[in-house]
This record gives structure tokens, C-alpha cells and sequence, in this order.
């Protein structure tokens, strides 16, 4: 049987522990965490993301609400919540940042991926010399798979 950290416990961790964590090092969350690593808890009778809510204490409201609190560490998957690593980006930004940091999931590093870097450079290899469908037959997925990789929709950093 699992143990509750009291909403008070959480919060005073928060004010008292992150928001005064002034070192370069990561300051990982203590607390329960979600699948992916990110911490998480209860505020105002919601769950939100540990990381965000110590990002808006420590660097106020996102400035608009597509923004997201990215970590400037890349290790916002082991929980970090240190503010000097949080700030206000745009997913755009963040994707990028997620790329720099090697934790983006594309290529064979995703969960859906049906092929791998090498099976799609000997795809762009035989590009033009034989037909997609028989391509897609020799690599088990679809024409659109292989249209995809040619017109550079996916897999298009190789």
C-alpha cells in the first residue's frame, strides 16, 4: 500500500526546497511522478506537472497558453525541477531543445517506428530504381511510408 505526501508537505518543499535551489545542478522532484518521469502533484484539487507549476513561481505566467516549461538541462524525464533550468518556451523551441539535449523521440528512438535509419538510407538509396510498392512490400509497410521518406514528411534529417 502506497504512502500520500500531505498537500502541505508538497507545498512547503516547493517554497522552501525549489524556489530557493540556486545551484547549476539538477534538483529532482521527491515526490510521485508520472509514467514518463515528470514529477507531478495536486494544486487546488487538480494534477499538474511539478515542473510547470515551479516554472510560473519562479518565472511567472507563460506568456501565452500554448507555452510550455522546458528544461534547459534535457532532463526534465528524471524529474528536474531546478528554476534556474525552467523557462517559458514554445513547442517549437522546446522540440528543438529536446533534439540539442538527444531527448526527442524520432527515428528509431520512437515506440512506433517500423523501420530503422539503416533500412530507410537503403530505401533513399534505391530511390528511382525500383517501385515504391515493391519497396514497401521488401521493408513490411506502406507505399505512403515510403512517400513519406521520399518527400521528406518523415525521416527527412537523413
Amino acid at each position: 500500500m502506497g504512502c500520500r505526501t500531505s498537500r502541505g508537505e508538497l507545498l512547503r518543499w516547493v517554497h522552501e526546497v525549489a524556489l530557493n535551489h540556486t545551484g547549476d545542478d539538477c534538483l529532482n522532484w521527491p515526490f510521485g511522478k508520472v509514467q514518463d518521469g515528470y514529477g507531478s502533484m495536486k494544486v487546488n484539487g487538480k494534477t499538474v506537472r511539478a515542473h510547470r507549476y515551479i516554472c510560473k513561481l519562479a518565472h511567472g505566467t507563460p506568456p501565452t497558453a500554448e507555452h510550455h516549461s522546458a528544461h534547459s538541462c534535457g532532463k526534465g524525464h528524471e524529474g528536474c525541477v531546478s528554476p534556474n533550468h525552467l523557462s517559458w518556451k514554445t513547442r517549437t523551441e522546446n522540440e528543438a531543445d529536446k533534439l540539442e539535449h538527444g531527448t526527442r523521440s524520432r527515428g528509431e528512438r520512437n515506440g512506433n517506428a517500423n523501420l530503422t535509419e539503416s533500412d530507410v538510407r537503403e530505401i533513399i538509396a534505391i530511390k528511382g530504381t525500383v517501385p515504391q510498392r515493391k519497396i514497401a512490400a521488401m521493408f513490411g509497410v506502406t507505399r505512403g511510408a515510403i512517400n513519406s521518406i521520399y518527400t521528406g514528411k518523415s525521416w527527412a534529417w537523413l
